[in-house]
């Protein structure tokens, strides 16, 4: 009677050992996925100007006030430079935070820009002068 004591006393510590050890495996497991669905990743939002565009505007993206604004245009073979921007939209009307020409032929520039409100930003590109067209390129704010 004595030994079987001490095989269903051992039986019961092993048990609790491995009961433990699977609250702790769960633990760490919940704790990986946690921490992997909350790791952000940057997205580029595209813009494109074709040769018959004058200007176009891209969708909005929001940034949190304090936030990095990066943007980016790539000319194609335009005619003519490219003036584009990052705008900020308070739902009525936009205003031009930061902008930046890319060249003429394959000229490109890009910017960071420090967001002064939480909101919704675009990118617009203009093709040269007043009404021209001729230029080609692409371009993306990113978030």
């Amino acid at each position: 009677m004595d030994n079987i004591g001490k095989i269903g006393g051992m039986m019961m510590v092993q048990a609790l050992i491995n009961q433990k050890l699977r609250i702790v495996l769960m633990v760490t497991i919940a704790f990986m996925l946690t921490i992997g669905s909350t790791q952000a990743y940057a997205k580029n939002y595209y813009l494109q100007l074709t040769p018959s565009d004058h200007s176009v505007v891209g969708q909005t993206v929001f940034f949190i006030k304090g936030s990095t604004i990066y943007y980016e245009w790539e000319n194609a073979g335009s005619t003519h430079a490219v003036g584009f921007g990052v705008y900020y939209f308070d739902g009525s009307s936009s205003k031009l935070i930061d902008s930046k020409v890319a060249g003429s032929g394959s000229g490109n520039a890009w910017n960071y820009v420090t967001a002064p409100y939480s909101g919704n930003y675009f990118l617009r590109a203009n093709c040269g002068g007043a009404g021209q067209t001729g230029c080609n390129g692409i371009g993306f704010i990113r978030d």
